[in-house]
């Protein structure tokens, strides 16, 4: 009898140790890798990286009562010759309006967009510099015997910033306009504000906010 129960003993050790060795191989966690992933970069290439539209001032960026007078793209016809040489791409309009008829008020504030074709970032200045250039010239060049232009100080925006007071002394209602040019990145803009009641302070805070909408 124990000779027929030994084998059996045997057999049950045999298939409990068999057991416990596989609960210890459970037991222990298996080898685990971890792969270090480098997070993703985003590299600064210099250049403007929306369209024009998404740069263009909204009516919560202008003081109360003023209203959206056009919103539009701008065709490459209507850029001039040497805009379209120097790698113009695309563009957007944007004016407002606030009115007071009852007081024979009446301001608009316009601003325009432009952005060129640059390859790299070292033509940025090779391309936008003759840009500034020329639009500040043709505006300059609007001056005449009735119409002064006085160019005023500003606050650096941009890479470039220029901005001239216009005075139309055959104006019979006193308009005043307001202009400042500047350059970020592959973007030129340039807002105006013109009318009977004018705020160079006001222009100032609405450059700001343009410049700051250029990524």
């Amino acid at each position: 009898m124990r000779t027929a129960v030994l084998p059996v003993l045997i057999l049950c050790a045999a298939i409990v140790s068999a057991g416990c060795f596989m609960l210890d191989e459970r037991k222990v966690p298996p080898a685990v890798t971890t792969v270090q992933v480098a997070p993703e970069q985003t590299v600064d290439t210099g250049m403007s990286t929306i369209d024009p539209s998404d740069m263009a001032l909204q009516l919560t960026d202008l003081p109360a009562g003023y209203i959206i007078r056009e919103r539009a793209d701008i065709a490459f016809l209507d850029i001039s010759p040497f805009s379209q040489e120097q790698g113009w791409k695309k563009g957007y309009l944007a004016s407002f309006y606030r009115m007071n008829a009852e007081k024979y008020d009446i301001t608009a504030i316009s601003q325009r967009i432009g952005i060129y074709n640059v390859a790299n970032e070292h033509l940025l200045d090779r391309t936008m510099g003759p840009v500034f250039e020329s639009a500040e010239a043709d505006l300059l060049e609007t001056a005449n015997a009735s119409v002064s232009i006085t160019e005023l100080p500003f606050p650096k925006t941009g890479e470039r910033t220029a901005a001239y007071r216009i005075i139309d002394a055959n104006d019979q209602y006193g308009v005043v306009k307001y202009v400042v040019i500047f350059t970020s990145r592959d973007v030129i803009e340039s807002i105006e504000m013109r009318g009977t009641t004018t705020d160079y302070e006001i222009l100032k805070d609405i450059a700001a906010k343009a410049e700051g909408k250029i990524r």
